[in-house]
């Protein structure tokens, strides 16, 4: 069965995330999974923390995001966390990394 990156993100993480916990917003879920792989303190291999971080990097936006929005701008502070803990990841060394975005289990 194939997976999508942030599905496996979910499962992977130690604790686990929950995918999509708020449905009403689906266009934000990655920055939900986000939010909850930081406040809940979770580890990720390194394996899929450095693809999964890649995916905000080397967006057209991340060097000059829509701080108004106060999404994006919380998004971008939890990246930078994220990027922080265990285990550590040096953000602009994902500057043009290509990311696999579906994955055979």
């Amino acid at each position: 069965m194939a997976k999508d990156i942030f599905q496996r993100v979910a499962d992977e993480a130690r604790p686990p995330a929950v995918l999509g916990r708020y449905p009403g917003i689906p266009d934000y879920f990655n920055d939900v999974l986000l939010d909850d792989l930081v406040e809940s303190g979770a580890w990720l291999d390194l394996e899929l923390k450095r693809p999964f971080l890649a995916l905000w990097v080397n967006s057209k936006d991340f060097d000059n995001p829509d701080w108004e929005d106060p999404i994006i701008g919380h998004t971008q502070k939890n990246v930078r966390k994220f990027a922080a803990m265990d285990p550590v990841v040096d953000l602009e060394s994902l500057r043009g990394m290509k990311v696999k975005l579906v994955y055979d289990d």
